[in-house]
């Protein structure tokens, strides 16, 4: 999984992109997870990736999201 260093450490917009993509996929996997079977570990790993998609989505949002 892409960590928000690695979104930031992009080397170009179009990889940034592909990033971003991938870990709002990522924070929808892990609610999905955590709708089936409510754990405290699916329950975390859900918030990690939201609070991740939610710092990329900021970013992107916000001049070169790659240079962040």
């Amino acid at each position: 999984m892409h960590t928000f260093t690695d979104y930031c450490a992009a080397p170009d917009a179009l990889t940034a992109r592909a990033i971003e993509r991938a870990i709002a996929a990522a924070a929808t996997a892990a609610h999905a997870a955590y709708q089936a079977d409510p754990t405290d570990a699916n329950r975390d790993a859900f918030i990690s990736a939201a609070a991740t998609d939610c710092a990329v989505a900021y970013h992107a949002t916000h001049g070169e999201p790659w240079r962040a």
